[in-house]
């Protein structure tokens, strides 16, 4: 009697799992070579050489990832759900594509926490990230792009507020739509300005974030460092501009009244007044000056009142912003032309 093959072993993607990822697992527990998984999902086709999933990635048709899934014993909704770069689209008539990375995404390594609970990990796991970091609030764990120097992981522990910070966040996205990213963006620039000049934070809290790592001044920590503060900012852009949307200054004062009110208002939402008025100001004021009511006043006069809910509402993207920022580089997405690094004339 002839004795049956060994039955496929099913596999769950970790969430946010690169696609070539998930494939090198799933030979890898199936005893199978990579090339082989890859040709059936491809329907037996030919299949491009494949071996590093942080040089190359996997980008299916819709008919190779139902394929995927039948092998991983998964539905393809599923594989969806958990594999981020399914949604990228392929052309023409193959079902597996092998390509160089694009700009738009980051490998990243998931959260070590998270992984602790699997007992399917048999081989490294990359996933793909639309930014350069992430945050596990679970585990309390900062996940950055190793490639740019520092830690792939950062433990939170002893800075909570971080945490806190990205569930704000969270919320922020959830009430402003897809700008509020560009509004992050903003923010982080402007906070980047302020620790590269020693302002605001510099000597107090920033300075007690960077004893806690252990690592000083460093800029691949900036991000982290700034955050909580970052994320204030960035509510009270979202403040600012839905009034802008409807052509009003901010608490209704008058033109050329509001940068320095504005200014004022987050200094107090930081808890850093003093600190704002000594030079802290001029990052703020050069966002104001590209995020100005262009309205004449009469035109502004003549205008109905905006809806009761307006400052609830989600923001549509506004100038000095385009369309198009949710996606590329965070920082690609701030109108501010400065980079951490560099000389900042602002502060000149």
């Amino acid at each position: 009697m002839e004795q049956a093959g060994p039955q496929p072993v099913g596999l769950r993607a970790v969430p946010g799992e690169a696609t070539g990822s998930f494939v090198r697992r799933l030979a890898r527990v199936n005893d199978r070579p990579v090339g082989v998984v890859l040709r059936e999902a491809a329907g037996g086709g030919r299949v491009a050489e494949w071996g590093d999933p942080r040089a190359h990635e996997v980008f299916l048709s819709d008919e190779g990832v139902a394929r995927l899934a039948t092998m991983a014993w998964r539905t393809p909704e599923e594989l969806r759900r958990s594999l981020p770069t399914l949604g990228v689209q392929v052309r023409g008539s193959r079902a597996v594509r092998v390509a160089p990375w694009p700009d738009r995404w980051t490998l990243l390594e998931p959260c070590a926490g998270c992984l602790a609970r699997r007992e399917d990990i048999v081989a490294p796991v990359w996933c793909a990230s639309g930014e350069v970091w992430q945050v596990c609030v679970r585990h309390g764990r900062w996940m950055r792009d190793a490639a740019a120097g520092g830690p792939a992981q950062v433990g939170l522990a002893g800075l909570e507020e971080v945490v806190r910070a990205h569930r704000r966040w969270q919320r922020m996205q959830g009430r402003v739509g897809p700008y509020a990213r560009a509004l992050l963006a903003d923010a982080l620039q402007v906070a980047a300005c302020w620790w590269q000049g020693r302002l605001m934070g510099s000597e107090t809290v920033w300075a007690r974030r960077e004893g806690v790592l252990g690592t000083g001044r460093q800029e691949w920590s900036v991000p982290l460092v700034v955050y909580p503060e970052a994320v204030v900012v960035a509510e009270a852009m979202a403040v600012y501009e839905r009034q802008r949307r409807w052509g009003r200054e901010f608490g209704n004062g008058a033109p050329g009244w509001v940068s320095r009110r504005w200014i004022s208002f987050v200094g107090e939402r930081l808890g850093m007044s003093a600190p704002m008025e000594y030079g802290g100001y001029r990052a703020l004021r050069e966002w104001t000056l590209q995020h100005g009511v262009d309205d004449p006043v009469v035109a502004r006069l003549g205008r109905g009142a905006p809806p009761p809910d307006y400052l609830s509402q989600r923001l549509p993207v506004l100038q000095p912003h385009v369309g198009g920022v949710g996606q590329g580089p965070l920082e690609d997405a701030s109108c501010l032309a400065w980079r951490l690094g560099r000389p900042v004339s602002v502060l000149e």
